[in-house]
C-alpha cells in the first residue's frame, strides 16, 4: 500500500489536476493526461523500486503503465525478476 500512495504522490505532483480524480484504473497515457516528464518522474520512480535500468522503447507504455494498477503490476513482476532480466519486454 506504501508503494502506491508513493506512486499516486508522485503522479499527482506532476498533474496536480488529476488529485482529486485519480483511480486505480484511471487512463494516465491513452487519456493525454500524463506527458513525457510525469512519464520521466515514473520512471526513475520504477528503477528505484526495481533496482534496475527500465529500457523504455522495450515495451508498449500505453499497455504497460496506463494506469496505477498497470505501474504496480510491472513493479512486482519485475521486482521478483533476477536482476537485469524482465526490464526488456519482446515486440
Amino acid at each position: 500500500m506504501a508503494r502506491r500512495a508513493e506512486l499516486v504522490a508522485l503522479i499527482t505532483e506532476c498533474v496536480p489536476d488529476l488529485a482529486s480524480d485519480l483511480a486505480d484504473d484511471t487512463p494516465l497515457i491513452t487519456s493525454g493526461l500524463v506527458e513525457s516528464l510525469a512519464l520521466l518522474n515514473v520512471a526513475l520512480w520504477v528503477e528505484g523500486q526495481i533496482d534496475s535500468v527500465v529500457e523504455l522503447s522495450a515495451f508498449d507504455l500505453a499497455t504497460e503503465w496506463d494506469t496505477t494498477n498497470t505501474i504496480l503490476d510491472f513493479v512486482e513482476r519485475h521486482r521478483a525478476a533476477p536482476p537485469g532480466a524482465g526490464t526488456r519486454h519482446p515486440q
